[in-house]
């Protein structure tokens, strides 16, 4: 029997819906309807419930890594400063994150001029009396980056900020902290808290994307992005 070209063609594509996979995308938002089913899975012991009362956005456009400290800062059982806006009551703001002790390592203005780098912020958080550790995105492959995210994820009092290129994942910016919230192993992604409220919301990454968009140029220290583990 003679098969013709075209109706070999046809059947060997019928065929592909059987044998080709789609490829997960890897970035899925809060709102979605894959970001829905995520958000449900969120495990009682993950960061996610101790952040969620103090997650707040940036106050401008390079003040990320202020809004990501101060949410972490809020979250932790620590002695905080009183803000004349809410006075008598102690609370971070994104104003006296600014002690005098912090802006021996990097002012206000700095920060509106060109944000903060990794060994800045692990400065300044050390300046308010709790530790920080941080990791080069370039030092980790996928398998270490989730090992450490899914033990810092479901370890109570400790939390991780993120410094990546926001061009990784498809966004518009450049380099950006956030928050990291929850690790669901089902779908290897971690879920970001995005201090830009503005711009996206909340968005579940594969480790492999975040590996990529960790393991990125930051030009003002000339070293990779990476994490920042905070602790009591």
């Amino acid at each position: 029997m003679k098969i013709s070209i075209p109706f070999l063609f046809l059947i060997l594509l019928a065929a592909l819906p059987l044998t080709v996979a789609a490829a997960e995308p890897g970035v899925i938002y809060w709102n979605s309807d894959a970001g829905k089913a995520l958000r449900a899975r969120i495990a009682p012991d993950e960061d996610y419930w101790q952040l969620i009362p103090w997650f707040t956005n940036q106050e401008n456009q390079t003040y990320c890594g202020v809004a990501s400290a101060v949410t972490v800062l809020n979250a932790m059982p620590i002695k905080k400063p009183v803000d004349p806006v809410y006075a008598p009551y102690a609370y971070f703001t994104q104003r006296n994150f600014f002690t005098p002790e912090v802006v021996k390592v990097i002012s206000p203005q700095m920060v509106r001029n060109q944000g903060m780098t990794r060994d800045e912020m692990v400065k300044t958080l050390l300046r308010h009396g709790v530790k920080a550790t941080t990791i080069a995105g370039d030092s980790v492959d996928g398998s270490a980056l989730r090992t450490l995210v899914q033990k810092a994820m479901g370890e109570d009092g400790r939390f991780v900020l993120v410094n990546f290129s926001r061009e990784s994942l498809g966004q518009e910016g450049g380099g950006h902290w956030s928050v990291l919230a929850a690790y669901d192993a089902q779908s290897d992604r971690v879920l970001i808290l995005d201090v830009s409220k503005y711009m996206y919301a909340p968005e579940w990454v594969t480790i492999h994307t975040l590996r990529k968009a960790i393991d990125t140029l930051d030009t003002t220290s000339n070293k990779a992005r990476g994490l920042v583990f905070v602790s009591q």
